[in-house]
């Protein structure tokens, strides 16, 4: 199945071969480009050579081409993008900015959320999406 990345603000695609290409900035405010696998539940990134980034810390997410902020404003460490099936099916997908920290959430036009990862925990509240 091909899938197609868009940002939410530009609806420019972001994936290139098996990646989602974004742009980061760390704590210490470097800015470089990150690489995500585009399958969900897969974790594996590669940062650019100028990218330090510690376990834990948190980064800001950016899109490579329009460069608005993909940042979750009302959730702590939390950033989106859309994702576009084969069949045209659209929906959220939402990523920890917490470094190290495997949470994806896929949320669909209806609201029905899955999700993936293994700390999972800190969002209990089964609403937390309605701010999307």
């Amino acid at each position: 199945m091909k899938v197609t990345y868009l940002c939410p603000h530009c609806r420019s695609a972001i994936n290139a071969g098996n990646n989602i290409i974004l742009s980061a900035k760390s704590s210490a405010n470097k800015v470089s480009l990150i690489l995500l696998h585009e399958e969900i539940g897969n974790y594996t990134s590669d940062l650019s050579a100028s990218l330090t980034v510690e376990k834990g810390e948190v980064v800001d997410l950016f899109c490579p081409v329009c460069h608005e902020s993909l940042n979750i404003p009302q959730k702590d460490a939390l950033a989106k993008y859309i994702r576009i099936d084969d069949n045209c099916n659209e929906c959220y997908i939402i990523i920890s900015r917490k470094y190290g920290e495997n949470i994806t959430f896929k949320v669909d036009e209806k609201k029905q959320v899955d999700s993936y990862g293994e700390k999972l925990s800190r969002f209990i509240d089964p609403e937390w999406f309605l701010f999307l």
